[in-house]
């Protein structure tokens, strides 16, 4: 039996009203749109000084306390609700005064570590001691021990990126405190994964290639993005860029993050181009600008000078310029690796 427009409406408000008393919803049904994520800059100068003031009334506490270690995060816009930097990434910036020690834990979130000052300091992965020079990138896999000790008698400072919203979001967060004290113990030799994983290795390593500690000391990066520049491996839209490949896969850097660094050369003007997967930015020398926007014609300009952080959001188009008289260097991250492992990864040149 037909019926007229206003029974319609008055049996359609009746059966969304029931289907929500029954936690139920109808495709038709409106519904919030996701907050979208915006390109953004986060000056060093505002970090610092927040950080700074934050190692003065704020201790670190033991491996279970909420201040069991103590970052200052960089937070979307769009993600100010919710205090993330992006729906799968995390990234803060940590500070472990003189004489400090941040408690050994572990955590199915995977963590790594990019060096802004240290003179000294260390992080204990898994029973081995990863020294801290500025500049280092240290990778801490999930599930297994860290801790952090500044024994120098200056601050340290790095990067944290973790996979935190994408973990949390999958319901697979868990961690727990070394269960015998505060730090473990160094069992292994300095650079023990760094002869593991040499090119003479042994024939029957344990554990998946994927889930491997590695410091990847700037000396070799910086000499290897030198030689690139000397020898004019020079991309259009990236300038001289390389990945800190996974040491047995040369795949990305981990699972669920994959890191660059990038050398723009004085004067460049690189070409715009956008992908999928979020992107994070560290200025680790130099200055320049970054052209970010949903399409070609309404980019937003984002200044960024040394220590500056900046983000890219997805499917953005963006293009880095440095009109400057020095190189610029940028170290990056981004959640590629899991858009490609389940086939949404998508990259457009124009």
């Amino acid at each position: 039996m037909a019926i007229d427009d206003a029974e319609r409406e008055a049996r359609l408000a009746a059966l969304q009203a029931r289907m929500a008393e029954h936690s139920l919803s109808g495709h038709w049904e409106e519904r919030k749109a996701m907050a979208e994520l915006v390109p953004w800059v986060w000056p060093w100068e505002s970090i610092y000084g927040c950080l700074y003031e934050a190692g003065a009334v704020m201790g670190i506490g033991g491996a279970q306390e909420a201040n069991n270690r103590r970052t200052v995060q960089l937070i979307n816009p769009g993600l100010a609700d919710v205090k993330a930097t992006s729906r799968t990434l995390q990234m803060s910036i940590q500070l472990v005064n003189a004489g400090e020690i941040a408690a050994s834990h572990r955590h199915s979130i995977a963590a790594l570590r990019f060096v802004i000052e240290s003179t000294g300091t260390y992080t204990t992965v898994e029973g081995e001691r990863m020294m801290m020079a500025p500049g280092d990138l240290v990778l801490t896999p999930n599930w297994q021990w860290h801790d952090h000790a500044n024994y120098t008698d200056g601050p340290a400072i790095w990067i944290d990126v973790l996979d935190l919203h994408l973990v949390r979001g999958l319901g697979a967060a868990f961690q727990e405190p070394f269960p015998e004290g505060v730090t473990q113990p160094i069992a292994k030799g300095d650079g023990y994964s760094g002869r593991l994983l040499s090119a003479v290795r042994p024939p029957d390593r344990v554990g998946s290639p994927e889930f491997a500690a590695f410091n990847y000391k700037w000396t070799d990066t910086l000499a290897a993005l030198e030689e690139r520049e000397d020898a004019g491996d020079i991309d259009p839209y990236d300038g001289v860029l390389l990945r800190y490949a996974n040491p047995l896969t040369g795949g990305p850097t981990m699972p669920t993050i994959d890191c660059h660094v990038q050398l723009i050369v004085p004067g460049a003007k690189l070409a715009p181009h956008r992908h999928t997967g979020t992107t994070i930015y560290h200025v680790v020398r130099g200055q320049g600008t970054s052209v970010v926007g949903k399409t070609r014609a309404d980019g937003e300009t984002l200044a960024w000078g040394t220590r500056d952080c900046f983000f890219v959001p997805s499917w953005s188009w963006h293009e880095h310029r440095n009109e400057s008289s020095e190189v610029a260097i940028l170290f990056s991250v981004t959640d590629r690796p899991v858009l490609e492992r389940i086939g949404l990864f998508r990259e457009d040149a124009g």
